[in-house]
């Protein structure tokens, strides 16, 4: 092994930056988070599959079933949005970013749109755990039909909003370095 490259448990190791280093301890929970938003993506098909089947074949549709699903459907959409992003899988404007800007313009101008980003997902943090889970919990808010509380189902916003908080912060750190001092992302 090289020299300074050795780390004990639990510390940073010698070469790698601190962004790095909180880059390495975030990607196993968005990748975590990912994981359990696929895996109700396939809870979702295949409880929507027996539905239709319990419906049409036998005459005994699921009870509540579309509250479920609507239950299921913001973990679907915000458990993995971190991991997308991490991945670099949203949607972008590439043909004008990467075709028309270069160099230290295209990482500031990347480093705005993080920033915008982040502002935006910090107010959906907020607003969601104060006013939506809080709130639900507060006045035992339920479904109208299986009167199941609605507030789990709500925490999946705030905890998907707070990791994509955590990746853009990380990368907004890494454009801005690159930019202004050109320190490769590695480095941080």
């Amino acid at each position: 092994m090289e020299e300074n490259a050795e780390t004990v448990e639990g510390e940073m190791p010698a070469r790698k930056g601190l962004i790095s280093y909180i880059g390495r301890w975030l990607s196993p929970i968005e990748s975590g988070l990912n994981i359990v938003g696929a895996a109700l993506i396939v809870f979702m098909m295949l409880f929507t599959m027996t539905e239709v089947v319990g419906r049409y074949l036998f005459n005994r549709p699921i009870k509540g079933h579309v509250e479920i699903v609507e239950m299921v459907m913001a973990g679907v959409v915000f458990l993995g949005i971190a991991f997308t992003e991490k991945m670099g899988g949203h949607v972008r404007m590439e043909l004008f970013v990467v075709r028309v800007l270069k160099g230290r313009l295209r990482l500031i101008v990347e480093s705005f749109t993080l920033l915008l980003g982040l502002f935006i997902f910090a107010i959906i943090l907020v607003y969601s755990l104060e006013v939506s889970v809080l709130y639900s919990i507060k006045m035992g808010d339920t479904t109208p039909l299986l009167l199941w509380p609605v507030w789990p189902s709500k925490l999946f916003i705030p905890v998907g909003s707070f990791v994509l908080c955590l990746r853009l912060v990380i990368e907004i750190i890494q454009h801005v370095s690159q930019a202004v001092v050109g320190v490769e992302p590695r480095q941080l």
